[in-house]
C-alpha cells in the first residue's frame, strides 16, 4: 500500500511539473531516429548497410565490412546533426531553449534564453519615455539588422543551403538539384576520361609487347616468342573479361596464332578459362552517382579521385601478367615458320598494331572533347551554387525579419453597439 501511494505522488509530481526547470511550461524530447528503419535505404543506399550490418553487397559498393561500418556510422552522425539542428531551430522559433537533447517550452510572459527562461526584458529610452523591446535574434550568419554576415556566411554557407545535405534530392530545391545534375554529369565523365586514359596504357604496353613478338618470329627465338605471347594473350583475357575495349583488336592475334600452330590452341583455351577479371579494370559508376546523392559531391568525387593513376593502375595489370602462372608450349622451328607465313608475311601482326594505334588515337580525341564538357560541367556547378547561395541568403535574411519583427495581431471586433 505504501508502495502504491509512493509510486502515485511520484506520478503526480510529474503530471503537474515539478520537475521541469523553472519558467519552462512543458518538455519535448529529440527524439532519434533509428540508423536501419529510418536511415538506411531511405537516406543512404541500402548496399552500404547491407554490407556494414550483414557482410552483404560489399564487393558492389568496393569496401569491406569494417570500412561500410565506419561510414554509415560517420553518415548517420552529419545526418542525424541536420535533425537535431532541425530539432533546435523549431524549438527557438517556439519559445523553447534545447538542453539535454530535449526542448524546454518557456511559460507565457517568458522567453527564451541560451539555458533557461528568462523575464521579458524591456529597454527605455531616458529623453521620450518609450519603451523598445530587446529581441534576440536567431541562430545563424546575422548582423544585428538582420542582413547576413558576408564574413561567416561566405565560410558556412553550405550548412544552411540544400548542397552536401542528407535529404533526398527530389526534396532540393531547384538551384541545389541542377548543381546536383552537373556533379553527377562530370563524375560520369571523369570516370570515362580515367577509363580511355589506361585504355590508352594497355594498349600502349601491348603494343610494345607485339613489337618485341614480332621481333622474336623473325629471329626464332622461341623462347621469347612465347614470353610475349602469353603476357599478349593474359592482358587480353583480361580486358574482354572486365569488359573494357581495350586489347580488342589483339584477339584476331590470337586466332591466327591457335589455328596456325596447334600446341599454341590447345595451350590458348586451357589458359583463357583461368585468367581472372580484374576489378583494378572494373569501375561501377552507379555506385560512384550513389555517393554523390547521398554523401554529397566532394564525397563523390574523392572516389573518384581514389581510383588512382591510370598508369599505375596499368602497371599493376602487366606486373600481374608478369608473375601469373604462364603455360608452354613445344613448337618446332618449322612452327615457327608457319607463324611467321600466317603473322608477319600476311601482314596480321602489322594490321593489328595499326588498329591498336587508331583505337588510341580515338581515345585520345574523345578524352579531348571530354576535358572541354568537364570544364564546362564545373563551370556550370559554380553558376548554380552561386545561385543557391543567393537563394539561401535571401530566405534567412526574410527568416529572421519575420522572427524579430512578428506581424501585430489585428484587434477583435467588438460586440458593442453605440447608443
Amino acid at each position: 500500500m505504501k508502495k502504491l501511494l509512493f509510486l502515485g505522488i511520484i506520478s503526480l509530481f510529474i503530471l503537474t511539473g515539478c520537475f521541469l526547470p523553472d519558467g519552462v511550461e512543458r518538455a519535448e524530447d529529440f527524439d532519434q531516429p533509428d540508423i536501419k528503419k529510418e536511415f538506411c535505404g531511405v537516406q543512404l543506399s541500402f548496399q552500404y548497410c547491407k554490407c556494414a550490418f550483414h557482410g552483404q553487397y560489399c564487393q558492389d559498393i568496393g569496401m569491406s565490412k569494417k570500412e561500410a561500418q565506419k561510414y554509415v556510422d560517420e553518415e548517420y552522425e552529419k545526418w542525424l546533426g541536420t535533425k537535431r539542428e532541425e530539432f533546435t531551430k523549431n524549438c527557438q522559433a517556439a519559445n523553447g531553449y534545447f538542453q539535454d537533447d530535449k526542448c524546454n517550452y518557456c511559460e507565457q510572459g517568458l522567453i527564451a534564453g541560451e539555458t533557461s527562461c528568462e523575464q521579458d526584458s524591456l529597454g527605455t529610452d531616458d529623453q521620450d519615455g518609450t519603451e523598445e523591446e530587446l529581441v534576440n535574434l536567431p541562430d545563424g550568419p546575422y548582423n544585428e539588422d538582420c542582413t547576413i554576415n558576408t564574413e561567416e556566411y561566405d565560410r558556412d554557407w553550405k550548412k544552411y543551403s540544400d548542397i552536401d545535405n542528407a535529404i533526398a534530392p527530389t526534396d532540393r530545391s531547384y538551384e541545389a538539384q541542377q548543381a546536383l545534375k552537373a556533379y553527377e554529369s562530370m563524375i560520369v565523365k571523369l570516370t570515362e576520361t580515367f577509363e580511355l586514359q589506361r585504355d590508352i596504357e594497355i594498349e600502349d604496353q601491348m603494343q610494345a609487347d607485339l613489337d618485341e613478338y614480332r621481333q622474336a618470329i623473325v629471329q626464332n627465338q622461341k623462347t621469347n616468342l612465347l614470353k610475349a605471347f602469353w603476357r599478349l594473350s593474359w592482358v587480353t583475357f583480361t580486358t574482354i573479361k572486365s569488359g573494357t575495349t581495350a586489347g580488342k583488336s589483339f584477339s584476331n592475334l590470337l586466332t591466327s596464332s591457335g589455328n596456325a600452330v596447334q600446341n599454341i590452341g590447345s595451350a590458348l583455351k586451357t589458359f583463357q578459362a583461368t585468367v581472372p577479371a580484374s576489378s583494378d579494370l572494373a569501375i561501377d559508376k552507379s555506385t560512384l552517382l550513389g555517393k554523390a546523392e547521398v554523401a554529397g559531391a566532394k564525397t563523390a568525387l574523392e572516389a573518384v579521385e581514389s581510383l588512382g593513376d591510370p598508369g599505375k593502375v596499368v602497371a599493376r595489370l602487366i606486373k600481374t601478367a608478369g608473375e601469373a602462372s604462364l603455360p608452354s608450349a613445344n613448337i618446332s622451328e618449322a612452327e615457327i615458320n608457319v607463324l611467321k607465313q600466317q603473322q608477319i608475311d600476311k601482314n596480321v601482326v602489322n594490321q593489328v598494331l595499326a588498329n591498336s594505334r587508331a583505337a588510341n588515337s580515338e581515345r585520345q580525341s574523345k578524352i579531348t572533347v571530354l576535358e572541354s564538357e568537364i570544364k564546362t560541367l564545373e563551370g556550370q556547378i559554380v553558376e548554380w551554387e552561386n545561385k543557391e547561395k543567393q537563394r539561401v541568403a535571401t530566405a534567412l535574411e526574410e527568416s529572421c525579419l519575420k522572427l524579430t519583427n512578428p506581424e501585430p495581431v489585428p484587434p477583435e471586433d467588438s460586440d458593442d453597439v453605440s447608443q
